[in-house]
This record gives structure tokens, sequence and C-alpha cells, in this order.
């Protein structure tokens, strides 16, 4: 069972950045499900890797978008940018100290963090209008 799933009004409106968001919550529902359905620290790993090297991907091509664009806000969106790979980092260092209870919770904020930052911070560019194209 998914945790989060993608709703077209989560849209910037730049494919490519839609596609990134859909791909970081297919991770983070991949991360979840196997923290649910696994006691095993090894097989999570793997993904948690894997959400923080797409999401540095991500937040690499948002924030050069942004930059082209001319984003009035862009300082604020990549201090956010940094708190989320932070949290990331500490949900790793959870998990490397064998608390999955821990990393279930770190989880649902993780989660619950990139649904806000996708619905509210992201959508201010994109309703930013015609100024922001892609």
């Amino acid at each position: 069972m998914s945790l989060f799933a993608w709703r077209p009004e989560y849209t910037v409106n730049v494919a490519s950045l839609d596609c990134n968001h859909q791909k970081l919550f297919s991770i983070l529902n991949s991360v979840y499900e196997n923290v649910m359905n696994s006691p095993e620290i090894g097989c999570v790993l793997p993904r948690i890797d894997e959400l923080s090297e797409y999401t540095n991907y991500h937040f690499s091509a948002e924030e050069e978008y942004l930059k082209k664009q001319g984003y009035s806000g862009i300082n604020e969106h990549i201090a956010m940018h940094r708190e989320f790979t932070h949290t990331i980092e500490s949900l790793r260092s959870s998990y490397n100290k064998n608390d999955l209870e821990v990393s279930r919770d770190l989880i649902i904020v993780l989660g619950d963090w990139l649904l806000r930052h996708v619905i509210k911070e992201d959508r201010k560019y994109a309703e930013q209008g015609g100024a922001l194209t892609a």
C-alpha cells in the first residue's frame, strides 16, 4: 500500500520537474513499503540511499531551473531543500542505529514534508505564472 499518490493538482507545469516529483513519491513509497514489510535493515538502506541520491539530483535540477527563470524566492526554496536533505541523512542515521520503529515514524515525517513542499512551496513558482516557463 502506497503512502502517497501523485495527483494532477500537484503539477508545477514543468514536465521534467513534475516527473522528478512523481519519481520522488515513488521512491518514498517504496522506502515506506520496505520498512513496513521487512524487519531487515539491509533491505531498507538501499532505498534510503536511492531517495537521497534522487533528491539531490532533483533539487539540483529544480534550483537550476529557478535560477534561470529568476525566481524571486529561490534562496528560501534552496534552504528548504537543504533542510529536507538533512532530514534524509538523519533518517539514514536512525537506520544505522537499527531502530525500525523510529525509522517508520521518520518516513511518515519525510513523506509529509515532501507532499507539503510540492503542494505549497513548489506550487509558488508554478503560480508565478508566465514569468516562469519551461
